[in-house]
């Protein structure tokens, strides 16, 4: 997963999917992410992702599963991000330094409506059968 930080004029926050399937970009104004942010919600979001996979071509949409991204300032770190992901929903935790209220509303919504193309999957499913050297 990629988090982009675009300059310029003011583009609202885009989630784009990979042509590959390897994963997306996460595309952020300038105003709406800490200059160090992609960095961190990148790591964020490709911990995340080893949890889901796109429903297969043809299969029918899942269910619609609320995502919230929530900003606090009662982290000690301004880079803390956090996840909680269950059955009833997803919500990312970050200080309000790393991200703005726009960027959570949109990334909220936007995440939402994707929902329903991806389905949960098993601890491993990402993994290629090879084992890294010296684990």
């Amino acid at each position: 997963m990629h988090v982009e930080r675009v300059e310029g004029e003011y583009v609202e926050p885009e989630i784009i999917d990979l042509e590959d399937g390897s994963g997306c970009v996460f595309r952020l104004h300038e105003s709406d992410i800490h200059e160090d942010g992609p960095k961190y919600l990148s790591q964020l979001l490709t911990d995340q992702a080893q949890c889901w996979a796109p429903r297969p071509p043809g299969s029918p949409l899942g269910p619609v599963i609320p995502v919230q991204w929530k900003r606090t300032a009662d982290v000690l770190d301004r880079f803390a991000i956090g996840v909680a992901d269950n059955p009833r929903g997803i919500i990312y935790e970050c200080h309000v330094d790393l991200i703005s209220q726009r960027a959570a509303d949109y990334l909220s919504r936007l995440d939402t409506e994707r929902s329903p193309y991806w389905q949960r999957v098993p601890e491993g499913y990402h993994d290629d059968g090879s084992e890294e050297a010296g684990e």
